[in-house]
């Protein structure tokens, strides 16, 4: 195997070993989910599709010249591999009309082995191709922009408003980072839709949350919403700087909770570029599947008043969202949250080394950590 697949292989076992322990914690660490039941739903959802892109990437490094990876900041794929899934799911049907079936692959890579003793590497890329799409035909994958889909549509009924829980997600282009979003909105337009009462019937209950779908509620301001959230999804920009813009662009819309998840930085030894202490730590850590370091971020805004405003003299006053940010908090108030959570996922090689070499304070510092160890996930404080 070359050089080039060997780093590839590597760099996929560790993915892989990284989302099995993340899945992990997710399904028995109680207090992240109890604490953040609802967003663990939601991220869950997203990263189960992010986790079946990779899926589809095993299958495509074996007939494409080259994978490119963010060696220096996310460690994940570059955004044109997100792209090129979406190209593809495009062109999904005429590619599988296109390519034989694998059994009809096999049977001619078998004649070419035993009949004409030659090796088949030009079938070896076809089958490769065709289980990509195929792959690609199975299951949703990340996408650059999933559009905002409502999971909760309620009353408010200190407000006297409706509101909706809603999220979409986003492969950040220059970052090359995954993000996921949930927000939850209030909707103070005159025409605003009133939830629909869950009621029983002999089918089974019917309206509530079943009745919703893509987009917000309010058809009149669904279109613009996503429109915006696609264009102000960039996590250079701070949830302040969305919630306030969305404010201010919909007189309507009052955003009263944002939350950020964020996938990445994920860290591999010898395969990405990281600072000195990662390094020490992973560069003696042989097995691909111990030598890797993931982190994820959880940001939260929330609004803690809203009062009323005038842009001039004889304009009307608007109501208007005044956000929370935790000044005591150097990582909250610089990054314009009112809270934010930092994880560290390790295998228990790598952080026995670095509780050896006296690098783990360093490299943890801030962060909740989480140690997988075989089966299990040992929290460490």
């Amino acid at each position: 195997m070359s050089t080039q697949h060997e780093a590839t292989r590597h760099y996929f076992q560790a993915v892989d070993a990284a989302f099995d322990a993340l899945d992990r914690i997710f399904d028995t660490e109680g207090i992240w989910v109890e604490k953040h039941n609802l967003i663990y739903q939601i991220v869950n959802l997203h990263l189960g599709h992010l986790r079946w892109a990779f899926e589809c990437w095993k299958k495509n490094v074996w007939f494409v010249d080259k994978f490119n990876i963010d060696l220096v900041d996310s460690g994940m794929p570059t955004y044109q591999h997100i792209l090129q899934l979406e190209n593809d799911r495009a062109r999904l049907a005429e590619q599988l009309a296109e390519l034989p079936e694998p059994g009809q692959i096999k049977n001619e890579m078998a004649e070419l082995l035993l009949k004409y003793k030659q090796f088949p590497d030009g079938l070896q890329k076809t089958m490769a191709e065709r289980l990509y799409f195929d792959a690609l035909q199975k299951g949703p994958v990340f996408r650059p922009f999933t559009a905002p889909v409502t999971v909760k549509h309620a009353y408010n009924k200190r407000s006297k408003r409706p509101y909706y829980v809603v999220h979409w997600s986003l492969y950040d282009g220059s970052n090359n980072i995954p993000v996921v979003y949930l927000a939850v909105i209030e909707d103070s337009s005159p025409d605003a839709p009133r939830p629909v009462p869950k009621r029983s019937g002999p089918w089974g209950d019917v309206g509530g949350d079943t009745l919703l779908g893509d987009g917000l509620p309010n058809k009149e301001l669904s279109d613009a919403f996503t429109a915006f959230v696609k264009s102000h999804g960039q996590y250079s920009l701070t949830l302040t700087s969305i919630a306030t813009t969305m404010d201010k662009d919909f007189p309507t819309l009052h955003p009263k909770q944002l939350r950020r998840f964020v996938l990445g930085p994920l860290y591999i030894g010898g395969i990405t570029d990281h600072h000195n202490r990662v390094e020490t730590v992973l560069s003696g850590v042989s097995d691909p599947q111990d030598n890797w370091l993931l982190n994820w971020t959880l940001q939260e805004l929330l609004s803690k008043e809203e009062v009323e405003t005038k842009n001039g003299l004889w304009s009307r006053a608007v109501p208007q969202e005044i956000y929370h940010i935790d000044t005591s908090d150097l990582d909250a108030a610089k990054n314009g949250v009112s809270s934010q959570e930092k994880h560290a996922l390790v295998p228990h090689q790598a952080f026995q080394k670095a509780y050896a070499t006296g690098a783990a304070k360093e490299i943890f510092d801030g962060y909740q950590c989480y140690v997988a160890s075989g089966d299990h996930i040992i929290r460490h404080v």
